[in-house]
């Protein structure tokens, strides 16, 4: 346990420096929430990095990579530390049951060892792998008696754990769950830290204190709970960005999406949704501008696609017949759409998101369109990969449905509670202003 507290303690501490240079002004919440995401993505492309110069991962290689990037974020956080930063949101008692939701979960996951089979098959077999081979196996990657591990999924989480691993000494799965929430309480901090420049402290912490379960993954071991942290942070950051024209939260928005898309392929899709959201959000005059604010995005993006592409990694969805597929069930679309709506997860929950979208006024509804717009572009890349997925459909819904609409609740259910709040207090709150 020591040695993955010590892991999450590093991760944490080379954020620190980076998150400061994103956002000289951000507040004690907002800062803790995006150092240890930062300092997650540190560590991931500081071993991408070395295994693509083809230098082993040791200690020393490590720590000399990570603390590269660490001296030149402190460079630009010193830089700007002239900047008044925002003052903390200020604490409420319900706060305490968001902090003991936190405290749970990391009991639970931290019971036993991961048990999902997603773990042993993909997300833990790549991290065991590379860290025995103190690098990228490439060809473990390339070869087809491996293809089950799905190649072509981006490595930020196997990575992440495989540093665990080397700062223990040797692969060990036992507190791997420390990382997992580690990256739920991220985006708790976030939600908090955003919720409170818009509501009440009261509204801010029920907010906090309702999302803290769905910020979490039940599935431990599988790169679920980075991808719900990267990906939510950056919607909503980027809600933020709209909201206030804020050059700072631009810029967490870009780098966490870029991030994000190395957690998951439905990270890469949550990065065509954005561009296409923000293309709608906002006046058509100022398209370009916020377009060119997403190059962290796809700067940080890219280089998995080339790699992969270089590689020859296939990806199983947009393998040889999808038009085929896609035609043949076109045919079936009313089955299938039933039988997502029956593993729809926690089905109350979107009722009750639907039914307030119905009573909040409609300029209050129209300034949250970006993160309306995203949610829905995401579901849709969801529900057409079950119209070309090589598996069976039911199978493939069946298995992953109920985790890919849990992976879209967090920002859309910030948003109408925002709504709701602003409805609810009837002028006392801070209501979102216009977007940008």
């Amino acid at each position: 346990m020591s040695s993955a507290l010590l892991a999450a303690a590093i991760t944490f501490l080379a954020g620190l420096p980076i998150a400061r240079a994103v956002d000289p002004r951000a507040d004690a919440f907002a800062w803790a929430g995006t150092s240890y995401l930062y300092g997650s993505g540190a560590v991931f492309l500081a071993l991408l990095a070395l295994s693509m110069l083809g230098v082993a991962w040791s200690a020393g290689s490590v720590g000399a990579m990570l603390a590269l990037a660490v001296a030149a974020a402190t460079c630009l956080a010193w830089r700007s530390h002239a900047e008044a930063g925002r003052a903390p949101p200020r604490l409420h008692a319900i706060d305490a049951l968001t902090l003991a939701t936190i405290v749970g979960y990391a009991l639970y996951a931290t019971l036993a060892s991961p048990y999902e089979q997603d773990f042993w098959a993909i997300w833990g077999l790549k991290a065991r792998a590379f860290s025995d081979a103190g690098g990228i196996d490439w060809r473990f990657l390339e070869s087809p008696w491996n293809a089950f591990q799905h190649p072509d999924y981006p490595l930020l989480v196997p990575l992440d754990l495989a540093f665990a691993a080397l700062v223990n000494g040797g692969w060990d799965d036992r507190w791997i769950g420390i990382a997992f929430a580690a990256w739920g309480a991220s985006l708790v901090l976030v939600v908090r830290s955003l919720a409170a420049r818009e509501t009440t402290a009261t509204f801010a912490a029920l907010i906090a204190f309702a999302l803290a379960a769905p910020c979490f993954t039940r599935y431990v071991g599988l790169a679920e709970g980075a991808y719900l942290a990267f990906g939510g942070a950056a919607v909503l950051f980027l809600r933020e960005a709209l909201r206030e024209a804020d050059p700072a939260a631009w810029r967490h928005g870009a780098l966490l999406l870029g991030l994000a898309a190395n957690c998951k392929n439905e990270g890469l899709a949550l990065l065509a949704s954005v561009t296409v959201a923000l293309a709608i959000a906002g006046p058509r005059r100022e398209l370009a501008a916020r377009l060119k604010r997403l190059w962290p995005a796809y700067a940080l993006a890219a280089p998995w696609l080339a790699i992969r592409a270089v590689h020859a990694l296939p990806t199983d969805i947009a393998s040889g017949g999808a038009a085929a597929r896609l035609l043949e069930r076109l045919g079936h679309a009313d089955a299938i759409l039933a039988l997502l709506a029956a593993r729809l997860a926690q089905p109350w929950a979107w009722i009750a998101l639907v039914a307030a979208l119905l009573v909040v006024r409609a300029p209050v509804l129209a300034r949250e369109r970006f993160v309306l717009a995203a949610t829905a572009i995401q579901l849709a890349f969801f529900v057409a990969a079950y119209f070309t997925t090589p598996y069976d459909v039911a199978w493939h819904v069946w298995t992953s449905w109920p985790r890919l609409t849990g992976q879209v609740a967090v920002p859309i259910s910030f948003a109408v509670m925002l709504a709701l709040a602003a409805a609810i207090s009837d002028g006392t709150a801070r209501g979102p202003t216009t977007s940008t």
